[in-house]
């Protein structure tokens, strides 16, 4: 696997997987029964450019047609409501239609980002939906492998780690039309299991998916090899590591999917790091 692939494998599952998944995404958590659906340009620039992760024109059974705005949230950001704010501006001057805002944020942590500013002459709000307290049966019972997989993010209720682990696996399996896709399938799941933190009950349910994983085929296993451990050596592991988390960095400036802050957050290096990455890339 090329370093590239594995620097964007949180993205790239995203991009491969959102085509399928978004309507039931949108029938199952934002309960809009879709008639029609228009999938619109993501780009919105002014003298700023912001892209919206999923940006689709609906038309509901009721005959209603908004604009809606998905966006897949992995840190607790406090100015996510001045960002979702831009974005209605933006959304509404271009396309003069009503607009619904959804951050859909996928770490199992409670999120505490404000969701609506009150002040005078201005009154605005978007959804807020913690995938984690989405019960995992519900896309459990899909019969797109694509769906399957985002079972890892919800809420287990009173099923084991290592059960749902085994379950997940067992329908992925059960669904699944050839080799190449189930085992596509598998190493998204880990992947996607990383966005919960690593709690305790995702890791048991990391070990228990690793063993249908053939080592040498392994995504972790891989990306441990780059991490430049040789011969043992603490500091060329940690130098491979190092070396490692700068070039996912950058990769994902590059794709511009996540921001300063994000990207600090989840990679725990300061926002100075970043926006010094930031830089070099424009020179």
């Amino acid at each position: 696997m090329s370093n590239k692939k594995e620097g964007n494998q949180y993205d790239k599952i995203f991009k491969e997987n959102l085509e399928s998944v978004t309507l039931a995404l949108i029938e199952k958590i934002l309960h809009i029964q879709v008639a029609s659906y228009e999938k619109y340009p993501q780009e919105l620039q002014r003298t700023v450019e912001r892209k919206p992760d999923q940006l689709l024109k609906i038309t509901d059974k009721s005959g209603d047609t908004f604009l809606l705005q998905l966006e897949f949230q992995l840190a607790d950001e406090h100015d996510m409501v001045k960002r979702m704010l831009e974005y209605r501006g933006l959304l509404r001057r271009k396309y003069d239609l009503p607009v619904k805002q959804y951050v859909l944020f996928l770490s199992d942590q409670e999120p505490t980002m404000p969701t609506q500013i009150e002040e005078e002459n201005l009154r605005f709000s978007f959804y807020l939906v913690q995938f984690s307290t989405i019960d995992y049966e519900l896309f459990l019972s899909s019969e797109k492998g694509d769906e399957v997989v985002f079972a890892v993010l919800g809420s287990f209720g009173n099923t084991q780690p290592k059960q749902a682990a085994e379950r997940i696996y067992q329908r992925l399996n059960q669904i699944s039309t050839n080799k190449v896709e189930r085992d596509r399938h598998l190493q998204q799941l880990r992947i996607l299991a990383n966005l919960r933190k690593l709690t305790p009950f995702v890791e048991i349910m990391i070990e228990s998916i690793s063993q249908y994983i053939r080592e040498e085929d392994d995504f972790l296993f891989k990306k441990g090899k780059i991490e430049g451990i040789q011969e043992g050596k603490i500091e060329g592991e940690q130098k491979g590591r190092i070396e490692e988390k700068t070039e996912t960095i950058r990769k994902f400036l590059k794709d511009n999917v996540l921001t300063t802050q994000q990207l600090a957050s989840y990679f725990d290096v300061t926002e100075e790091f970043v926006e010094n990455l930031r830089l070099n890339l424009s020179k």
